[in-house]
């Protein structure tokens, strides 16, 4: 019976889990700069981990907290006290799961054609003035935060 449960939590572990490389590309208005980092984010049912490549860092989001990892220190916080992360998290999990309720929650969602745009509830607009992203089945093409200050920041898949 044990194996069998084991077999069972391996399984489901695996189906719902999704590793994502991915290169972000930030654009600051203000500096009239570019600045790259590739990243990987492991998506889980009920976690989600992201890396920079040469960064020892480990954020991790779960329902309860979200912990900032580095080889010297371990930080938990509330969703509460980290409201960028715990809404970055919460884009990147309603994106990539089609999750429309949990998207909804910070967001009007606008389809044209391939392309989904996400415009911001009257909290968020004061610094975001829309997301756009494109999936090709469950492939991020590219999601797009542009800021009311210019800045983007742009995320792409990579194969």
């Amino acid at each position: 019976m044990f194996k069998i449960s084991l077999i069972l939590l391996i399984a489901i572990n695996i189906l719902f889990s999704k590793e994502v490389l991915f290169n972000e590309t930030k654009y600051i208005y203000a500096l009239d700069n570019v600045f790259s980092k590739i990243g990987t984010l492991n998506i889980e049912e009920s976690k989600v981990t992201l890396h920079y490549k040469n960064s020892d860092k480990n954020i991790i989001y779960t329902n309860e907290n979200i912990q900032i990892i580095t080889q010297e220190t371990t930080e938990t916080f509330t969703h509460e006290e980290s409201v960028e992360y715990n809404l970055f998290f919460q884009l990147v999990l309603g994106v990539y799961t089609n999750n429309t309720t949990l998207l909804n929650e910070n967001f009007t969602i606008k389809n044209n054609d391939n392309t989904t745009t996400l415009l911001p509830n009257e909290y968020l607009s004061s610094v975001i003035e829309n997301i756009e992203y494109e999936k090709n089945k469950d492939k991020l093409k590219y999601l797009k935060i542009n800021f009311v200050n210019q800045d983007r920041i742009t995320i792409e898949e990579i194969e």
